[in-house]
């Protein structure tokens, strides 16, 4: 089988994300030289720290076929256009940044297309770093829960605050994002 152009993936991520813009275009070049530098291109083999919630998101887990519900990618939202690719058979790890965009790609399709193709030392910044996880944060079968002592929920791979009545969820422990409105069922 052909390896796709940078060109097929862009494509790939458009009917995925929706549209052409900017960070499908900066998360394909993301993914390309993240992939190259730790040496694999299995998503078997990898974990990928997305750093921002926006369109690189979608582009480096379509481009590296890693997913949030596999455990293979993980958001860890600084807000920045960037990612940490681990390979989990060798430990190579490294954080692959953006460093210059050309400002009018924002606006212009064929500028958009043309940072595809920008030499990745203009383009992109990268520096070899360590990840450390648990057991529990890789992917598989959850390797435990507990059920949190306040809400009962269960809290999967050691997410809980141990609390001296036993295990809380987060959201027990230190709020949550959301306010309940009237009762559950």
């Amino acid at each position: 089988m052909d390896t796709p152009t940078r060109e097929d993936l862009l494509d790939r991520c458009v009917e995925f994300h929706g549209h052409l813009c900017l960070g499908q275009v900066l998360g394909v070049r993301l993914a390309l030289k993240g992939t190259e530098l730790i040496g694999t291109r299995s998503f078997k083999e990898m974990i990928i720290f997305i750093e921002n919630d926006r369109c690189i998101a979608d582009a480096i887990q379509i481009v590296t076929g890693t997913r949030i519900g596999r455990r293979s990618a993980k958001l860890i939202n600084y807000g920045k256009m960037a990612a940490t690719f681990l390979n989990t058979e060798s430990g190579a790890a490294y954080r692959v940044n953006v460093r210059n965009v050309d400002p009018n790609a924002g606006h212009d399709k064929e500028a958009k297309r043309r940072t595809l193709h920008v030499s990745d030392i203009e383009l992109l910044a990268w520096t070899k770093v360590a990840v450390f996880l648990k057991p529990e944060e890789f992917p598989g079968k959850p390797q435990r829960t507990v059920n949190c002592v306040r809400c009962g929920e269960k809290v999967f791979d050691g997410r809980e605050v141990q609390d001296d009545k036993g295990p809380l969820c987060l959201s027990c422990a230190h709020g949550s994002y959301y306010e309940t409105m009237e009762d559950g069922t």
